[in-house]
Formats: structure tokens, C-alpha cells, sequence
């Protein structure tokens, strides 16, 4: 592409740079500039040329941005007045874009995202007692495997432990196929490559030794399934040959801490690290204490998850923590619009249209409808009352015994190609699924994209407003931060905190009220919220 002149070590960049700048201001080094060829000319150089690569660029734009971000199309139409006017006056024009856009709700938003990311790269709790070298991890499915790879990738040596040899080189090959594809891209080296896959070690229940490995191990992060009989065995195994220091942290996605802890012989140890799917993806992640975690095993996860180059919230020790907690009602819903007749196809595109990364129906095929249908009865019979009101899942529950279980298994409620690869084009819904969606169906839904949107969105915004309320996170930024990076809550509201603030509370209270009256309490809107409503205050002064 001509973009670089000169690739050089990383040791020896400076020196270069210095000894660059020099020549050129000497004049003993002239910059390289190549020629424009024929076609480059044309639509460069001509106002037909611009005009189509204008007229490909705004197709792009617009559907790379679903008309969410106005900055692409401001910086586009920037270009264009700069072509035809003098520069004075595209100075001029710039500077007026860019103050429209500064003043937009997408421009707080965005920078509402930086600030709060920003705020949280600092630990509350200090530096940790012991320096964490050495992390195990138990389990090497998808999860464990993933949470193995970001952890060596930043330098730790890794302990990754499974109960045989066919599940511990399944996480293996998961973790050296994700590298090679790194790779591929040119965004690892081979020396990466090597070094990074070297630092993981494989261990079975058979493994003569790896209870002498163990016994070097600063951190266990447990991702073994959600069973708490499981997770006690586990830890109650492993504390024989843990040190005395060493954090043993769980990556269950709803299941209280404080449970896992009754088994441990050091409880201050114990605490969650939950971890979002596909863990080298996904930037959130949610550390729990349990209200008698140390503040030594606190800055140890802190300082861990930071390494790994995660975002990391601090969340309440309660059923489902934050993320997924809101995400319980917002599943709920899902199930009762199918039930209401609302076409799978109509349920993904209008949220994706609203500015999800994907809609509700492939997200339980991509985490798992398994997995879905876990957290949706955990939380059913947890804490959250009434909030969890309007389908009891069957829907869920029949595709569970179908064994239907999303991308993982091949078919959910789409159908996937054999071996993990992509699907081309777009996806392909499932017969079976619809065939077992339609005997829960109670009729015709006539309900617009916008009600469906709506619906959906509130119930994640209003539990959203609950866990403030209830103390499960410590303040909107926390709230927006953790529904953005952890279930991809559209970036241009700013989380459910900003979206409330923008619309205003008092229209979103409303709107709750509407729904409340039309489908069920289960909409009532958060008393915080009412309060909000009734004083105007927002939640990002």
C-alpha cells in the first residue's frame, strides 16, 4: 500500500525516527512519493470520479453505521464542500460540523464511554499482597480455554486443567487456533505465537504432577458448569494443594459467591471473576466479592483482569450480578413476544435495526441456548420477583430438550456450518426450532419494529435502574460501561443510564407505565426511576 517506508525493530525505533527526522530536515532524505495511476487519477482527480467514489463511500458508511454515528456522514460531506470551496471557507465549514457534533447526545455518549473507562483503570483496593505469576485455570471448554489464552497472552504461565486429555487438547487447539488466526492477520508474530502457546500447560486428573503444579498457582480461576455440587468439589480438590495466599476466583455467570465460598476452607480467598463470551472478544469483566472476600484477593483480580486488557465493574454478590441479571427479564421478554406471534427474523432485525450487535434470538444461539435457559431459571427463582414476569420459557426449555442448542451444537434456533466455521451470507432459520416455536404461539402479532424494540429494551434499562437502586453496581458509569462492553448496548446511547437522561426520565417512566398497563406489573417502572421522574433529576449531572 506504500504506507510505511521503513519497518524497523521495536528496539531501534527511536534511534531510526530520530536519525529520520534529521535527514529530512537536512535534505539528505527526500520523502517517497508515488505516482497516481490512470484509474486513481480518474476518480481522484476528476468530479466524476469523486461523485462515485463519494456515492460508494455513503453506502458504506450508512451501512457500517446503521445511521447511528452522524460523524462518518459529517466528515464525508466535510470533504466534499472542501473540493469546491476555497480553503478559508472549508476551514470555516469544518469547524461548524464539528461544533454540531460536539453538542449531539452520540458526542456525550462516546465520550461518556471514554471517561467512564478511563475512571475504572484504577483499583480501589490498592496493589496485591503476593504478585500473581502463575494463574491456573480449571475447565478447558470454550470458556476456560479462552480465559487460558488472554492470560498467557499478556505474560502469565498457565495451568489449564481438565477432567481428561480429550477436553484439556480441545482447549489447547481452541487457544493455538485462535492465535494462528492472529497471525494470519499479521497481529502476532511467530515468536508470539511460540512463546504464548509455551506458557500453557496442560493438565488432567490423571496427570501425575499437577498437584505439585498446582501448589505453585497464585490465582485458580474456576469455569467448570454450572453446578454448585461441581464447583464445591473443585475448590475443596484443589485447596489441598493450593498455597495459603492463592485467590481462587469462579467464572459462574449467576450463581451468589458467597454459595461457592461455603465450601472453601479460606472463604477471604474466594471471589468471581465472570467472564463474557468469546472471552479474547468480549472487553467486560465483572469481579464479585462476597462480603467476606479479602481486599488482598480483590486487588489480585483487579490487577489480573487489567493485564488481560479487560474493563473490569466491581458488582454486588447477587443472583445473575449485574450484566446478567438485567439480561434475565430482557430473555423473558424475548420469550413472550415469540409466544405473542412476533416472527424470530422480526425479534433479531429490529434490534439489531435499534443498534445491537446482534438481535435476542441469535444471542441465545451464540452464548447457548443451554445457557440461556440456565440463567432464565436461575433468575426465575432468585430475587427479582415479579421483574421476571411475562413467559416462563418454554420455548427455551423445548429447544433444550431438542438438544437444540445454538452455534456450539451445530443448530438452535438457526442452523450453522459443520466444523465452526462462518456461516456465508446471511443465516439460515432452523425448521425444527420454528417447527417448535409455533405450538407456543397464541396468535398474529401485529406489533410495529418500534414496540418490539421497546419492549425489549426497557426490561433490560428498567432492571438496569434496580441494580443501581439496590446497590449491585456503584453508579451509572458502572451501569452504561458493563451493559455496553458486556452485552453490546448500543455505544451511541451511552448505556441504559444515558439513554434514560437523553429521552428523560419522565418519558421513559411513562412509557413503562404504558406497558405496565397493557402486558403486566412487570414493567413497573424501578421506584429510583419514578423518583428521577418526579424531581427531573438525571443521572449523569
Amino acid at each position: 500500500m506504500g504506507l510505511a517506508d521503513v519497518v524497523v525493530d521495536p528496539a531501534a525505533l527511536e534511534t531510526v525516527a530520530v536519525e529520520t527526522a534529521r535527514a529530512l530536515a537536512e535534505g539528505s532524505l527526500k520523502g517517497k512519493r508515488k505516482g497516481k495511476g490512470l484509474l486513481q487519477k480518474v476518480l481522484e482527480d476528476t468530479s466524476m470520479g469523486r461523485s462515485i467514489v463519494y456515492g460508494q463511500t455513503e453506502k458504506m458508511v450508512a451501512k457500517n453505521t446503521g445511521g447511528h454515528y452522524p460523524a462518518p456522514t459529517a466528515i464525508l460531506d466535510t470533504i466534499k464542500y472542501g473540493f469546491t470551496h476555497s480553503k478559508p471557507q472549508a476551514l470555516e465549514y469544518e469547524a461548524t460540523r464539528f461544533a454540531e457534533l460536539a453538542a449531539t447526545s452520540v458526542s456525550a455518549a462516546l465520550r461518556g464511554i471514554f471517561t467512564g473507562t478511563t475512571a475504572l483503570k484504577q483499583s480501589k483496593y490498592g496493589k496485591p499482597a503476593n504478585p500473581v505469576e502463575t494463574v491456573a485455570v480449571v475447565g478447558a471448554g470454550l470458556m476456560g480455554a479462552g480465559i487460558a489464552q488472554v492470560t498467557a497472552e499478556k505474560g502469565y504461565r498457565v495451568l489449564l486443567k481438565d477432567k481428561d486429555l480429550a477436553g484439556v487438547s480441545r482447549g489447547e487447539k481452541y487457544i493455538s487456533d485462535n492465535l494462528k488466526g492472529k497471525m494470519k492477520k499479521k497481529r502476532m508474530t511467530k515468536y508470539a505465537y511460540d512463546t504464548t502457546t509455551s506458557r500453557v500447560v496442560g493438565l488432567t486428573d490423571e496427570s501425575a504432577n499437577w498437584g505439585k503444579q498446582f501448589g505453585k498457582a497464585d490465582m485458580v480461576i474456576e469455569a467448570v458448569f454450572e453446578d454448585l455440587s461441581l464447583k464445591h468439589k473443585v475448590i475443596q480438590q484443589l485447596e489441598e494443594h493450593l498455597p495459603p495466599h492463592a485467590v481462587f476466583a469462579s467464572n459462574t455467570s449467576a450463581i451468589p459467591i458467597a454459595r461457592i465460598a461455603e465450601a472453601s476452607r479460606r472463604p477471604e480467598n474466594v471471589i468471581g471473576m465472570h467472564y463474557f463470551s468469546p472471552v479474547p472478544q468480549m472487553p467486560l469483566l465483572e469481579i464479585i466479592p462476597h462480603k467476606g472476600t479479602s481486599n488482598a484477593a480483590a486487588a489480585a483480580a483487579f490487577e489480573v483482569g487489567k493485564k488481560q486488557g479487560k474493563t473490569v465493574i466491581f458488582v454486588k454478590d447477587v443472583p445473575g450480578f449485574y450484566v446478567n441479571r438485567c439480561l434475565g427479564p430482557y430473555l423473558v421478554e424475548t420469550g413472550a413476544l415469540m409466544e405473542a406471534g412476533v416472527p424470530l427474523e422480526q425479534l433479531d432485525k429490529a434490534i439489531k435495526a435499534y443498534g445491537f450487535p446482534v438481535g435476542p434470538i441469535t444471542l441465545a444461539d451464540e452464548v447457548g441456548v443451554d445457557v440461556a435457559a440456565h440463567v432464565q431459571a436461575f433468575l426465575s427463582k432468585a430475587d427479582l420477583g415479579v421483574r421476571m414476569g411475562g413467559s416462563d420459557g418454554p420455548i427455551l426449555d423445548a429447544l433444550l430438550k431438542a438438544k437444540l442448542l445454538g452455534r456450539k451444537a451445530g443448530k438452535g434456533f438457526y442452523t450453522y456450518p459443520a466444523g465452526g466455521k462462518k456461516e456465508k451470507g446471511p443465516k439460515t432459520l432452523n425448521p425444527e426450532a420454528t417447527s417448535l416455536v409455533q405450538k407456543y404461539v397464541k396468535g398474529e402479532s401485529k406489533l410495529t419494529d418500534e414496540e418490539v424494540q421497546n419492549r425489549l429494551v426497557s426490561r433490560f434499562v428498567n432492571e438496569a435502574v434496580f441494580a443501581l437502586q439496590d446497590g449491585v453496581i456503584a453508579s451509572p458509569v458502572e451501569g452504561d460501561i458493563g451493559a455496553v462492553f458486556g452485552i453490546g448496548f448500543p455505544p451511541f446511547l451511552g448505556g441504559p443510564f444515558r439513554l434514560i437522561d437523553a429521552m428523560g426520565a419522565g418519558k421513559y417512566c411513562s412509557m413503562l407505565e404504558g406497558f405496565a398497563g397493557k402486558y403486566g406489573e412487570q414493567f413497573a417502572p424501578a421506584p429510583l426511576l419514578v423518583e428521577h421522574a418526579k424531581s427531573g433529576k438525571k443521572f449523569h449531572q
